[in-house]
């Protein structure tokens, strides 16, 4: 497989290729959509184009201990955990209440730290 996945060792390689002097097509996408995809991007100190490139051409971006998870509707997959997600989405859409995403990530990032964060506070987004 050309990009070995997303953080896989050949990324590289696979980036050196994408770079190749090949026709370019524009794709539409929305604001929102386009800031996520530069975010992860530059993350990875990739282009668009090759963070896109790479997870076209990587089939199994899942670990196969997942992708079989996911293709038996298990764990995370499963219609219990699904119907969780779907009234925790419900219940976000109807108070507007959570948690920014970089306030999440402080405070995991602190855990077993000694200087541990206590958990973050719902409020309206």
């Amino acid at each position: 497989m050309l990009g070995q996945g997303l953080t896989g060792q050949r990324n590289s390689d696979f980036a050196k290729l994408t770079r190749m002097n090949l026709k370019l097509r524009q794709i539409e996408v929305d604001e929102e959509t386009a800031a996520l995809l530069e975010a992860r991007a530059r993350a990875r100190g990739m282009t668009v184009s090759e963070l896109l490139a790479d997870i076209a051409y990587n089939q199994e971006v899942l670990p196969a201990d997942l992708a079989e998870m996911r293709h038996k509707g298990e764990g995370p997959w499963s219609p219990e955990a699904l119907e969780e997600d779907a009234r925790r989405l419900a219940e976000f859409e109807r108070t507007r209440e959570g948690v920014p995403w970089e306030e999440v990530k402080s405070w995991l990032r602190s855990w077993g730290t000694p200087d541990e964060l206590p958990t973050p506070k719902l409020r309206k987004l």
